[in-house]
């Protein structure tokens, strides 16, 4: 009977542990956070507020930022006690998994947009190389940036003196 309660112990701790390295991996930052609802709720949404604090997610918007948070609470108060989304109404269940998948394409867009790159770039007027480092909304952003400057510079360029 002992052996039967150890055994039972073990199993337990195990699948304990492998739950929780699982919830835990998403922070690293080589994966983006994610929520499934069917396993703990309360410790993923945990990770998931403590994850739009870390660098792997500071390009995320404040608008973004408020809808996860929003999202978050609905799922919270739509779970209440429950420790997944099994046991409750289907009306509530695809509420609540329609958050999940809110929070989830937010967060993975999030993770790509703040993922640093750099390469060794020739600055204007020496043939020596720097590295620049920036993430890829920044890149994104200094590109769309400069093509509407250089829409502009051509449209007021291409007027004729006098127009």
């Amino acid at each position: 009977m002992r052996l039967h309660h150890l055994a039972v112990l073990v199993i337990g701790l195990a699948a304990a542990a492998s739950t929780h390295a699982a919830i835990n991996s998403g922070i690293d930052g080589k994966k983006p956070v994610q929520v499934d609802v069917k396993l703990s709720i309360n410790e993923q949404l945990a990770l998931v507020e403590t994850a739009i604090g870390t660098e792997h997610y500071s390009e995320i918007g404040e608008a973004d930022r408020m809808a996860v948070r929003d999202a978050l609470g609905r799922i919270r108060a739509h779970v209440g006690g429950n420790p997944s989304a099994d046991g409750l109404s289907p009306d509530i269940r695809t509420a609540v998994f329609n958050d999940q998948e809110l929070v989830n394409n937010i967060m993975t867009r999030a993770h790509a947009d703040s993922r640093m790159v750099c390469e060794r770039v020739r600055l204007t007027g020496s043939n020596r190389r720097e590295q620049a480092c920036m993430t890829v909304a920044q890149k994104r952003d200094l590109k769309d940036n400069s093509q509407d400057i250089l829409r502009t510079w051509n449209r007021w360029n291409m007027r004729r003196p006098g127009d």
